[in-house]
């Protein structure tokens, strides 16, 4: 047992030798601030300061330069101020540097002699800017309180996730759709304009789908916008009131259909055209017309009858309308339209009345 332990230990000793050592290793938070101190010099002078602001870069880099030394006991420690001067302030003289090392040691015999992150920015009028192009860590910007430091951390952790998003693939917040509003220019609400991008029916995904042997059969999907070209305008439909009243069809309402308030009342129907109203069997040529007149006159609610709805078909293709369109126009919903037309319910009156001064529209 004991054996076996002594191995172990021989084992991870052995380990420990041969693990490769960091060089970093003995880097500490007093080299981190001494090195950022010397990039700042380095970033405002191109090189060694060569300015009257050696005494200050001596005086806020003297605290971490003292320590590193050993302490004020340490023999050699004016040498190392002078060696660190000589590589970062060389005009300074060993006057100018007894001087500082003698300001430090009063601040330290009142126990201030270790500058805070602020007090240092303060000391070296440090600038956002140049905190962040030296990548400083251990320096606040001057004149910076703490809650603006903590907002402007806050900011900076935001750009950095904004661009690892970017990063991914994401779409900045600036040209997202919450952003843009791309239904205000199309005339429509934000859910119908989802509602309409996710069935594809949007105009741009139909324009994008057309080509020169489809055109006419797509024509007939192209939205009612007020910002859409004139030739893919909808026909108005008549007027109505604004009284509100719930519509129902003329044998109830349809299974799992809900009831909504429409601009309806008992609307009016305008006079049919002196001619009457004819349709034809074949609108691409041949057949002969036939006189739907008695038929849409007669209509006053119910069960559509056949040559109705070929009339209510034929319209909305000469129209270039939808069903949800032509629904909207009537007063009803685009089920109760579609149950209508394939004889499945009826129409109320007033839907009867809104179909016929559609129709004769």
């Amino acid at each position: 047992m004991e054996r076996a332990k002594a191995q172990n230990q021989a084992v991870a000793l052995e380990r420990k030798i041969r693990a490769p050592r960091n060089r970093r290793s003995n880097w500490t938070g007093d080299r981190q601030t001494l090195h950022e101190i010397s990039s700042l010099i380095q970033l405002r002078h191109r090189g060694p300061c060569d300015t009257d602001d050696g005494e200050v870069y001596l005086r806020a880099a003297l605290p971490w330069i003292i320590a590193k030394a050993g302490g004020f006991l340490a023999e050699d420690l004016e040498a190392r101020v002078a060696n660190w001067c000589r590589a970062s302030v060389p005009r300074l003289d060993r006057i100018a540097i007894r001087e500082c090392i003698a300001e430090a040691h009063e601040r330290d015999g009142r126990q201030r002699l270790w500058w805070s992150a602020q007090e240092l920015g303060d000391l070296l009028r440090v600038t956002t800017d140049e905190r962040e192009r030296s990548r400083i860590t251990r320096i606040r910007p001057a004149g910076m309180t703490s809650r603006k430091f903590a907002a402007y951390q806050k900011g900076r952790e935001a750009m950095k996730a904004k661009a690892r998003r970017i990063a991914k693939g994401a779409t900045p917040r600036e040209q997202s759709k919450a952003v843009l509003e791309p239904w205000a220019a199309l005339g429509l609400s934000r859910a119908t304009y989802f509602r309409r991008q996710q069935a594809g029916t949007l105009p741009a995904q139909i324009r994008d789908r057309e080509t020169v042997s489809s055109a006419a059969g797509t024509k007939y999907l192209q939205l009612a916008t007020d910002r859409s070209h004139a030739s893919e305008r909808t026909v108005p439909g008549p007027a109505r009131t604004t009284r509100l009243s719930r519509s129902v069809g003329a044998n109830g309402h349809a299974p799992g259909g809900k009831t909504r308030v429409v601009r309806l009342g008992h609307a009016r129907a305008l006079p049919l055209p002196e001619g009457g109203v004819s349709e034809h069997p074949d609108l691409l040529g041949g057949g002969e017309w036939r006189h739907v007149n008695d038929v849409l006159t007669a209509f006053e609610g119910g069960v559509l009858p056949d040559a109705l709805k070929r009339a209510v078909r034929d319209a909305q293709r000469v129209r270039h309308m939808t069903q949800q369109a032509v629904a909207q126009q009537i007063g009803i919903s685009r089920p109760q339209l579609a149950n209508a037309l394939q004889g499945r319910f009826g129409l109320s009156r007033s839907a009867a009345a809104n179909l016929l001064t559609w129709l004769a529209a």
